[in-house]
């Protein structure tokens, strides 16, 4: 939606932007890279206008400044007295100028950071739409379908599909020649990869080349290209990893160290020890986070959303009901309530969600709280009750995890005997209905649901899309959604199977190197972890238990050891919560991966401030 402006402003910048246009070619070609939908002279009166009005916030903002810093008398400079009511007007205009020239820097900047951020986006989705272009050229289809396939998809290449979906629209609205249309998005897109892809694709289709030999050269080039990316990216990690355990392992015991020095002479620094380490541990982490995930290799979302059906909220489905029906209601919300209960008996455990298992994992925490309230600390039952609620959900997360992983692995088998069925001359459907009696491990289980949908009568294409939509995985998702839109467009599939299938498993592959370089940082910060509670350990027990126990001198103070105990217990779970984050994000890739650690390193440091360290 566009931003309101005067008519006037836009009317004064269109008429500059006519006589004038050289002077806005970068701002348009950020506007056009960025795909907003505005015109230039729109923008500039959105720059103008809203800068005005935040002269009046900035104005504000600087009185009360004024009001708050405003001396008894007046305000003396170097030996001269001057009236604090011009000081203040002076930092009111200041203000004011302040809010006007940085409210119209964001809007200019606007269309070039959103440019920056979609030639990244776009250069990491280039080589799997690169791959699926690939697959349905040399499964037949119409190079303007696979634009549009490409377009349609947006949930599985991303920021590519708006490029594509401007040719879609520039051949079918406006009347574009296909060539005319592809050299449009090639001069108008902010990535250079894309730009140049798009050009020599423009030369090869105009001088009546092969298309599927250049998609194919031009695929493995990126993938090349990526193996460049995952080396440096290795390198950085290992850098990243060496900051954190310096800054975020090694100086909290630093500082628990000086501490340990302070409280011993006296000095009344833990309320500035504990504003520092609370402040600095999670915004340094969060910002050491941010940075791995920018430079990590992004991946396309990869799944289709859920396609909500209209009218399946009975709520709103009776609501014109008559009064006599109302027994009704409670009888459909108890079959709800049933149906939700029984959920995680008769699902398989790959498509459920923790909200499915959520009764399960309160109610046993719920009567364990009740139950022992009282009876033991407060403290300990806590970490009882959580601990309950924790483990199982992680449990079941990782269980999940590892079945779409083992999916995922057996998906380029499963599309290669597909392929081979039809090469042998079967359809789909009857190489489906064989495949569905040999055994193909967890991914065989929605093989033989394809084939009940079938024989019930649901077209082939639209079970496979359940699949979709059911296996939240990127891999499957892209194999998926290539193998309908070949049975749409051709009867023989082989080579889009083979082709999908082959750079499954390269992905797979890549997934694996990634996972087994990036385990050694996750032991590293296990170990680094394992030796900041020693040295906790060796403080507390042999420093601070002995100068405890020494009576007051002029040299020493009396040391407040619970106190100190609780600032090292507060400080190791702080770490600790990170620490498992990022031992996640750096082993795995991602940050919820990070939840096992975090429980385990969490449940290390309790056990050992509640019974190592009594």
């Amino acid at each position: 939606m566009t931003l309101y402006a005067p008519l006037a402003l836009k009317r004064f910048y269109r008429r500059r932007y006519r006589r004038k246009p050289g002077n806005y070619l970068g701002l348009s070609s950020a506007i056009e890279g960025a795909r907003l939908k505005m015109t230039v002279p729109e923008l500039l009166s959105i720059a103008l206008f809203y800068p005005l009005l935040s002269i009046i916030p900035g104005s504000l903002l600087g009185f009360l400044f004024s009001e708050l810093i405003k001396p008894s008398g007046n305000l003396v400079v170097r030996g001269f007295a001057i009236p604090y009511w011009e000081f203040e007007l002076a930092l009111i205009a200041g203000f004011a100028i302040l809010a006007f020239g940085f409210t119209r820097y964001l809007i200019l900047s606007y269309p070039f950071y959103v440019s920056n951020m979609r030639r990244s986006k776009i250069e990491s989705a280039l080589p799997h739409a690169v791959n699926m272009m690939l697959g349905m050229a040399k499964g037949g289809v119409p190079l303007i379908s696979i634009f549009k396939f490409v377009a349609e998809n947006r949930e599985i290449f991303g920021e590519i599909s708006r490029e594509f979906d401007k040719i879609v629209t520039l051949v079918d609205v406006f009347g574009y020649d296909m060539i005319t249309a592809m050299r449009y998005v090639s001069d108008t897109t902010p990535s250079e990869k894309l730009k140049v892809f798009m050009e020599n694709f423009i030369n090869v289709y105009e001088g009546g080349g092969d298309i599927v030999e250049y998609l194919r050269a031009k695929s493995e080039q990126l993938l090349t290209e990526r193996e460049t990316y995952y080396a440096l990216f290795f390198e950085t990690l290992q850098v990243y990893a060496e900051i954190y355990l310096a800054l975020f392992i090694v100086a909290p015991l630093f500082f628990l160290t000086v501490l340990v020095v302070f409280q011993m002479i006296g000095s009344g620094t833990m309320e500035i020890f504990r504003i520092v380490m609370f402040s600095f541990i999670p915004l340094g982490s969060l910002l050491l986070m941010w940075l791995i995930k920018s430079s990590m290799p992004s991946e396309p979302v990869g799944f289709a959303e859920h396609k909500k059906r209209r009218g399946s909220d009975i709520f709103f489905n009776i609501a014109d009901r008559e009064t006599g029906f109302k027994i009704e209601i409670w009888r459909l919300r108890l079959r709800r309530i049933i149906d939700f209960l029984k959920m995680p008996f008769i699902e398989e455990p790959y498509l459920l969600t923790l909200r499915a298992l959520s009764f399960y994992l309160l109610v046993p925490a719920i009567f364990i709280f009740v139950y022992f309230h009282g009876k033991i600390d407060l403290d300990l039952l806590i970490f009882i009750t959580l601990s309950v609620v924790i483990f199982p959900s992680i449990v079941f997360i990782e269980y999940k995890r590892r079945l779409l992983s083992k999916m995922e692995r057996e998906l380029p088998e499963f599309m290669k005997q597909l392929a081979s069925l039809n090469e042998a001359g079967l359809n789909v459907v009857e190489a489906l209905r064989h495949l569905s009696e040999s055994e193909l491990g967890i991914l065989g289980r929605e093989i033989r649901k394809i084939k009940r949908e079938v024989e019930w009568g649901e077209l082939i294409t639209s079970a496979l899309e359940k699949i979709e939509s059911r296996i939240r995985s990127q891999i499957v998702a892209k194999a998926i959604t290539l193998l309908v839109k070949a049975i749409e467009s051709t009867p023989s599939i082989r080579d889009a199977l083979n082709t999908a299938s082959m750079y499954t498993e390269l992905e797979i592959e890549v997934r694996d190197r990634i996972k087994a370089q990036m385990s050694m940082y996750t032991i590293i910060i296990y170990l680094a972890f394992a030796v900041f509670l020693y040295t906790a350990y060796i403080l507390i027990q042999n420093m601070l238990t002995v100068f405890a126990s020494v009576e007051v001198t002029q040299f020493t103070a009396k040391i407040d050891l619970k106190a100190v105990k609780d600032t090292f217990m507060q400080t190791s779970l702080l770490v600790a919560f990170f620490s498992g984050i990022m031992a996640g994000q750096m082993g795995e890739g991602r940050i919820e991966a990070g939840l096992k650690h975090v429980f385990i390193l969490v449940v290390v440091v309790y056990v050992f401030f509640r019974f190592i360290i009594p």
